[in-house]
């Protein structure tokens, strides 16, 4: 019994998984290949349609991308000081012909923050009046506002 391996294509072994990162940290997605043998792995940012590493290099001019490998099974992106622009869609490809590929999502959250400038200020109103009070804040995905008086739970 003869068994010729070259001629088994690469597959990928599992689905890159979706990964939701806080802005400011490190985003990880990864691609997990088997029987890669000759061909080469990439990774490619789908809105831009820009190639981001191919095998070990990268290739965008990004100082923030990276690429780590384990056995050549492993390929995993990395994205240092995560922005909100850095959200979408991110592709792992294998050179085969035709081409196989795999996507995950990248989505990017920011904490909450109050906009102090578009925020009322402390005000004094006679009892009875009205009072319009304005509260603005920021946030990925959109914060909800409550409002309760001092001192209560």
């Amino acid at each position: 019994l003869v068994l010729n391996f070259s001629k088994v294509d690469p597959k990928f072994s599992a689905p890159i998984s979706n990964v939701t990162v806080p802005v400011g940290r490190e985003g990880v997605m990864t691609c997990t290949v088997h029987d890669l043998h000759k061909y080469k792995v990439a990774w490619l940012r789908v809105d831009t349609q820009t190639i981001l590493t191919i095998e070990t290099l990268v290739i965008t001019k990004s100082e923030r991308v990276s690429i780590t490998h384990t056995e050549q099974r492993i390929w995993q992106l990395r994205i240092k000081d995560i922005q909100e622009s850095d959200k979408g869609w991110y592709m792992c490809q294998i050179n085969t012909d035709p081409m196989k590929s795999q996507m995950g999502y990248l989505d990017v959250v920011v904490p909450p923050d109050i906009l102090d400038h578009q925020t009322s200020q402390d005000l004094s109103v006679p009892e009875g009046f009205n009072v319009t009070l304005t509260c603005t804040a920021s946030g990925v995905p959109d914060p909800t506002i409550l409002w309760k008086r001092a001192g209560e739970k």
